[in-house]
């Protein structure tokens, strides 16, 4: 007999799912697990956060397991003012532009370019 799993659905409720439906993601810098399921009601992709127990018996299951790990991006130190939404819009407005990339590339504030003679 096949192993049926009980997940939740946040539109469709409870529904059951075969061992192949699920998929189990541990972090391996803290630990942290969670399952990934597609739900067969509604086809919306769920992510539900997983204590080590409910990783364990998933596993022990046959759910296939999968570890990640954070970027290593987010450890870098950031300097600099926040982006906030008015520098979002004036890229926006930037990338309308047709000389965008020229503007981006250039290191002179103001975006004048000076050309080589």
């Amino acid at each position: 007999m096949a192993t049926r799993i009980r997940a939740s659905c946040e539109e469709c409720g409870d529904v059951e799912l075969h061992v192949d439906d699920v998929r189990v993601r541990v972090c391996i810098d803290d630990d942290a697990g969670s399952y990934v399921f597609r739900c067969p009601s509604c086809a919306m992709s769920v992510v539900k956060d997983a204590e080590p127990r409910v990783v364990e018996l998933l596993v022990a299951s046959g759910v296939e397991l999968t570890a990640w790990s954070i970027p290593s991006e987010l450890f870098e130190p950031h300097g600099g003012p926040a982006f906030t939404h008015d520098d979002l819009l004036d890229f926006h407005e930037l990338l309308e532009g047709d000389d965008w990339q020229r503007e981006l590339l250039d290191p002179a504030p103001g975006g004048s370019t000076t050309e080589a003679g």
